[in-house]
């Protein structure tokens, strides 16, 4: 945003109060950045996803070791990616899709994030 969107910004909505960025969410662990697996992934854009789908790709029984869990991390983080990109590049020309992955139904944003640089946030459905 530039200084004169700002200034218009302030004009119509008043001074801002409080503003939560993604970087804060990703701190605070409101947000999981998964850029690094979605590049992999050949997605091109940072791409995180929110608590409750790093829940479910995170869910792995007690007796689970460390190294099969990480594992299995990656293969369910892998799988969301790879539908997630299919869904991308069949609705062509929109911010948003859905898809079902992990046996959850799931929806995808592209837009700005702290800049005007576009990132991607995968969220459960319901979630925004």
């Amino acid at each position: 945003m530039n200084q004169n969107d700002e200034a218009m910004t302030r004009e119509i909505f008043g001074e801002m109060i409080y503003s939560y960025s993604r970087a804060q969410a990703i701190e605070d662990g409101v947000l999981v950045d998964v850029s690094e697996r979605a590049q992999r992934a050949g997605i091109k854009y940072p791409t995180a996803c929110t608590h409750g789908v790093w829940a479910l790709i995170d869910c792995l029984p007690e007796s689970t070791t460390d190294t099969l869990a990480g594992i299995v991390r990656d293969v369910r983080a892998e799988e969301v990616l790879r539908v997630m990109l299919a869904a991308i590049r069949q609705a062509r020309g929109t911010d948003r899709v859905t898809f079902e992955a992990l046996g959850a139904a799931l929806w995808a944003q592209c837009g700005p994030g702290d800049t005007d640089a576009p990132v991607i946030t995968i969220m459960l459905e319901g979630e925004d």
